[in-house]
């Protein structure tokens, strides 16, 4: 693994002794090797970042906004010219398969081209008034420092849906990246900054930061007045304690939380389809995303077939290294969410629930990593082990028996983010979809809960953050309006 990693850093020419020079050691998930070491940044640090970030906001604010767009065109370039050391590079410190990384390292890009054009679209409106000689004009404004905080399931996405909409309305961007996902983040903002190098326009140096250190030191971020906007991906937990911080101070903030998904097996569902789907929503990253599938009710009248079938399906998944072609999950990201599924699972087992799967699996040369066959826990009822967010591969399943029932169970964790229904009955999707049914802030019929964008989720509900971009923009910046008398 040291060998790709070091090919990696040739290739993509990076600062190898930023990458060796610190107390913060950056471990692959397939392995258990060592990868880099960076340094850890202290509060005084983190202040200086703020400060630095302020000015150069005040310079990048009057760069043109067709020059904005330029350079993150050239970014896409950046992105684009070096696209499979970048998905490998996801690979080895994460543990996705190949075709999870490709799709995070395409959908980046795609964000990145799409955002270039943004800068021209940035307009205000004009209002007519009543009286005579009085104008009214509505102008947008940057904001100032952006902090972004992302984690390790979605390493590069979350951060280009946030900062580059932020870079191209004005702003300058501090990026705060998982500790498991430091060197990925370290190569991407590399390349950002070489995109500013072959930019024309005036690009200060501290444009873009990236910023290592620990959940103390991020806080920081959060209460600082320096940061009009936070953007942060994570927990309930950590997602309220920010939030906190930055309402105490009447900050904005665009929070990406919760997960726990949910999905309702009706009667009359095909069951060849709702397994094949809830598989994948199950363990696709792993489990270890915000979209994986956790609960499960399925209609008295098909549990057994779709239970059992399930069961099968979950002992056959192939685990393996990435790079194992034929791989369909790779490893936990490390010892602690590993030991964080057992414990769960053996207060499964407490509560009298029946466990398949679950057991860690042993790959050759990886006797430090943590492999896992994906597990199905089957509960007679949800309880509030069911109801607490866990991010691994594992499925609680339950029976219901009025779909009402089912809805009102779906509605119990607050934060979920998608939930679907299997039916062919039109009145059941419509009862699902509608405001009586899921308070998710995604709904899908006959699919699951992942492959599709981001940008489904990163829009409203309990996960506020930049949607579609096209209208996104408006969060990153201040509407000013100016009235003008010239009745003089």
């Amino acid at each position: 693994m040291f060998h790709r990693v070091a090919d990696i850093i040739n290739r993509l020419k990076l600062d190898i002794e930023f990458l060796s020079g610190g107390n913060c050691v950056d471990y692959s998930p397939i392995t258990g090797e060592q990868i880099a070491s960076f340094p850890l940044s202290d509060a005084a640090q983190v202040q200086t970042a703020i400060d630095r970030s302020c000015r150069a906001f005040r310079e990048w604010r009057e760069v043109p906004p067709h020059e904005r767009g330029e350079t993150i065109r050239l970014f896409a370039e950046e992105l684009r010219e070096n696209r499979e050391d970048l998905i490998n590079l996801i690979m080895i410190e994460t543990g996705k398969i190949r075709s999870a990384a490709q799709k995070e390292i395409d959908r980046t890009i795609a964000v990145s081209e799409f955002v270039a054009s943004i800068p021209q679209r940035l307009s205000g409106v004009s209002a007519p008034t009543e009286n005579h000689r009085l104008s009214i004009a509505q102008t947008w404004v940057p904001l100032g420092p952006v902090a972004v905080i992302t984690s390790f399931n979605f390493p590069v996405r979350v951060w280009a849906m946030n900062a580059l909409v932020a870079l191209a309305c004005g702003n300058s961007v501090i990026w705060r990246p998982s500790r498991k996902a430091t060197l990925t983040a370290f190569a991407v903002n590399t390349l950002l900054r070489r995109a500013k190098a072959r930019s024309t326009a005036n690009c200060p140096e501290y444009l873009s930061q990236l910023l290592i250190c620990d959940h103390p030191e991020s806080a920081i971020l959060a209460q600082s007045k320096q940061i009009p906007l936070l953007c942060a991906t994570g927990s309930p937990v950590i997602s309220n304690a920010l939030q906190s911080k930055v309402g105490a101070r009447l900050g904005r903030s665009i929070l990406t939380i919760g997960g726990n998904n949910a999905a309702v097996v009706a009667e009359s569902a095909d069951i060849d389809l709702a397994v094949r789907e809830i598989l994948l929503s199950t363990i696709a990253d792993c489990g270890q995303r915000s979209t994986s599938l956790q609960r499960l009710f399925c209609h008295r009248s098909v549990y057994d077939a779709v239970v059992g079938r399930l069961k099968d399906a979950f002992l056959k998944v192939y685990v393996n290294s990435p790079f194992e072609r034929m791989s369909e999950i790779g490893p936990m990201i490390d010892r602690e969410g590993f030991d964080i599924m057992q414990s769960a699972l053996d207060r499964a087992r407490a509560l009298g629930g029946v466990v398949t799967g679950g057991d860690r699996l042993k790959v050759v040369g990886s006797d430090k990593a943590y492999y896992v066959q994906p597990a199905v826990v089957e509960f007679p009822d949800q309880n509030d082990l069911v109801k607490a967010e866990l991010l691994a591969p594992l499925l609680y399943v339950m029976p219901y028996d009025d779909l009402e029932d089912a809805i009102a169970k779906v509605n119990a964790y607050p934060q979920t983010l998608v939930s679907c229904l299997f039916t062919n009955n039109v009145a059941e999707a419509g009862l699902f979809s509608s405001m009586n049914g899921v308070l998710s802030t995604t709904a899908t019929i006959n699919a699951g809960t992942v492959g599709y964008d981001l940008q489904a989720i990163f829009g409203s509900g309990k996960s506020v953050g930049a949607g579609d971009p096209a209208e996104s923009w408006r969060t990153f910046m201040q509407a000013r309006t100016c009235l003008i008398n010239y009745n003089v």
